[in-house]
């Protein structure tokens, strides 16, 4: 019997039934929210005679599930693994190893689900300038795909750089039109209610984080 290890997958080979079993997968990496799902594929194919065989999967967490369609087949074959994500699993990267058994032969592959928070905290600075007295009220970021609006006070600031400072908890994966709405005008006259658009965030926080790298922006009122 001959044992061979290349690119992270383990092929035994028994010469008594000529027969090879190779299985690779669609992806070395999925990257899945908590509380969501995805698949893979996994191609299981032989060299010599075909061979019935079964798939498991070998994973580093107790939560994370994974399911196979079809679980057996004959060699070759291709199955979609599903692999759900419940909310409670810790954001972190895991190692899943899929195994092909034989009637004589086996191999594995492996690859890397890591799992995001769903919730991430989006912080920063928002410069505004304008040719009036100005007062910011309040920070709009609408998800462009759900339309979700979500709004932040932002506090002002002042160390010889003023700014407003916001801190929101947005979600992972998901883009947002950003709206500033403020009151403007000369002193001791009633101030104008305006708003501005201020641009798109796109909010991203990897595997084993809940925070996103500071997001500043700037807007130019009558400028």
């Amino acid at each position: 019997m001959l044992v061979v290890s290349s690119f992270g997958a383990v092929i035994i080979y028994n010469r008594l039934t000529a027969t090879r079993i190779s299985l690779s997968l669609s992806t070395t990496q999925t990257i899945i929210l908590q509380g969501s799902s995805s698949q893979i594929q996994v191609e299981v194919d032989s060299k010599g005679n075909p061979e019935n065989a079964t798939l498991t999967a070998l994973l580093n967490s107790t939560s994370i599930q994974c399911s196979f369609a079809p679980a057996t087949g004959k060699s070759s074959f291709i199955s979609t693994i599903t692999i759900t994500v419940p909310d409670s699993t810790p954001s972190e990267n895991y190692s899943l190893t899929v195994k092909a058994s034989g009637d004589a032969s086996m191999a594995n592959s492996s690859c890397t689900i890591s799992v995001l928070n769903n919730n991430v905290t989006v912080s920063g600075k928002i410069h505004i300038t304008s040719p009036y007295a100005l007062n910011v009220g309040s920070l709009q970021f609408k998800d462009t795909r759900t339309t979700a609006i979500y709004t932040v006070n932002p506090s002002f600031e002042d160390d010889n750089d003023s700014y407003y400072s916001y801190n929101i908890i947005l979600n992972n994966e998901e883009t947002y039109n950003i709206t500033v709405n403020f009151h403007y005008g000369l002193p001791s006259f009633t101030p104008f209610s305006a708003n501005g658009f201020m641009g798109n965030l796109t909010v991203f926080a990897p595997a084993e984080s809940d925070t996103m790298q500071e997001q500043d922006f700037t807007y130019n009122h009558l400028q």
